[in-house]
């Protein structure tokens, strides 16, 4: 659906549409029939009425413009925008961790602005609603526990003036499956991030191979494919992305678990060993978790290196107990979890990915699955989480006053953004960027105070708090007046571009009488016959 506003300037000069009618219709009207037959004759009139319209509405100050709907599309539409419509609006609008209380950043908050916190999965998604708050703040949210179609939405309000500020948590920004989606798109920062450790990792990679990875086919990613051959292309894509200095095994689990192979060295000739390894992959009945996990767990109890990982994969509910046991024990050793459901959620991997401190991934979208599989090695292997005191300056390492904060997540900027706040290392903590007319931020570690709880209780901490939560709400009444000054401006070509149209249009008028030699004598005598025969 589209808004079309029609606009006069003087509404009571459409009454010249009535002499302007007469002055075309009468003569003709008082041609006699005979003459007035014939699509020639008929047209010429309707083309003189068309030019007479033209010019009453260049007269009247005539102009249009034109709004797109930003009504929503999904198939819940009329229920989300009713239920949506009876929310108060306006302020900011706070998306806060769950796990997590914004009570204290709360004074903190611009005394102007109302402030509304919500639960990340209540969070609205009508783009009305959205629009009408002056900031949107996603503080240590992981995308996991966000509506799916948020992103777009939020995207749409950036672009059309809104200010939004993403912060970070240990599972939010690249550790929160916000990895190569809108999310990534929208911040002034790359979650591309290169450990300044330089450690290696260990990696091992456990697949479902139960029948139902088979079974489970349908038209993903423009052809007719299967659950296990898109798990095996993400699998590829995860050995690909490895080096030299990485190590990974693969393990298969249907019934029983299979080592298909043990952890190796990432070269070259190795990496196309697993590539032939995991395309060779052929599934059966059963799915039990705990052997493969065992020996996920002993290929990486006796190695050296200080990240060990393992992302473990599946479609369906197991039917053993005590895997959680044995992703507890491994989180004992170090050894962290990760885990990814494909087309349903899973209490029970996400349990998993929660006790081995890692990530859960729920694939809905199942063509997804291959870049969601690489997303997670390039988290693992990348490391971002900087989980130790960073001292913070501004741009160009200039020392400020401000307390250190206790972890980061590391990033990279991106041409054209803003860096503000950067750590000695010259990592960024405080970004932003224009996108269309709106403006998006991004602060690289919590602003809970998990991470700043120093910021909290020293003067200079909270004063920067103030100015980030402030950033952007001044600058969106400037946007409102753009948006208004550009429709005005829309409206004003319009009209303008009315009267050389009309020009031409009399023009074409004259010149159309002149070839059909209608000369103002012979209207004049048409006229004088007529008051003869009265």
């Amino acid at each position: 659906m589209s808004n079309i506003e029609l606009h006069f300037d003087s509404p009571w000069l459409l009454l010249l549409l009535i002499p302007a009618a007469a002055a075309v219709l009468v003569p003709w009207l008082r041609i006699p029939a005979s003459l007035r037959s014939g699509f020639r004759r008929t047209a010429t009139v309707v083309f003189h009425i068309i030019i007479s319209v033209v010019l009453v509405f260049v007269l009247a100050g005539f102009s249009i413009s034109y709004m797109p709907s930003r009504d929503i599309t999904n198939e819940n539409e009329e229920e989300e925008a009713a239920e949506d419509e009876t929310e108060e609006t306006g302020g900011i609008l706070l998306i806060a961790d769950r796990n997590a209380s914004a009570d204290d950043i709360l004074p903190l908050m611009p005394e102007e602005s109302p402030v509304r916190v919500v639960n990340p999965l209540r969070t609205p998604t009508n783009i009305d609603v959205l629009s009408s708050y002056d900031k949107i703040m996603l503080l240590g949210v992981s995308a996991n526990d966000l509506p799916e179609r948020l992103a777009g939405q939020l995207a749409m309000y950036v672009q059309q003036g809104g200010s939004l500020l993403v912060s970070a948590s240990d599972h939010s920004l690249s550790l929160g499956n916000m990895r190569n989606t809108t999310y990534e798109t929208l911040l002034p920062v790359s979650f591309d991030y290169t450990s300044q450790s330089g450690e290696g990792i260990a990696l091992v990679l456990v697949i479902d191979c139960s029948n139902s990875m088979t079974m489970n086919s349908g038209w993903w990613g423009g052809r007719y494919t299967d659950y296990l051959s898109l798990a095996k292309q993400g699998a590829i894509k995860s050995v690909e992305y490895m080096n030299e200095k990485d190590m990974i095994g693969i393990v298969s689990f249907n019934s029983r678990a299979t080592l298909r192979s043990e952890l190796v060295q990432a070269t070259e000739t190795q990496k196309a060993i697993l590539s032939r390894t995991v395309s060779s992959l052929n599934t059966s009945r059963g799915t039990f978790y705990c052997d493969a996990l065992t020996l996920a767990w002993e290929q990486l109890a006796d190695c050296d290196m200080d990240v060990r990982h393992v992302i473990f994969l599946s479609d369906g509910e197991p039917s053993d107990y005590g895997y959680d046991d044995i992703v507890k024990d491994m989180a004992k050793d170090g050894i962290t979890v990760s885990t990814i459901s494909i087309g349903y959620s899973s209490y029970e991997l996400s349990s998993m990915a929660e006790e081995g401190n890692g990530r859960y991934y729920e694939v809905s979208s199942v063509s997804d699955l291959p870049d969601i599989m690489l997303g997670e090695t390039e988290t693992a292997v990348s490391d971002p989480l900087v989980d130790e005191a960073a001292e913070i300056t501004l741009k160009g390492g200039i020392p400020t006053d401000l307390p250190a904060v206790s972890a980061y997540i590391g990033t990279t900027m991106k041409d054209g953004a803003e860096l503000i706040l950067q750590t000695e290392s010259r990592d960024p903590i405080l970004a932003r960027w224009t996108v269309g007319i709106g403006e998006a931020e991004a602060f690289m570690s919590d602003l809970l105070g998990g991470w700043t709880s120093q910021w909290l209780e020293t003067n200079p901490g909270r004063s920067m708090l103030r100015q980030i939560f402030s950033m952007g709400i001044s600058d969106k009444s400037s946007a409102d007046e753009r948006l208004t000054e550009e429709k005005d401006s829309s409206e004003r070509i319009v009209t303008q571009l009315l009267l050389p149209l009309s020009i031409i249009l009399v023009i074409v008028l004259l010149a159309d009488i002149a070839v059909r030699r209608l000369r103002w004598k012979d209207i004049l005598a048409l006229f004088q016959k007529t008051q003869t025969k009265i």
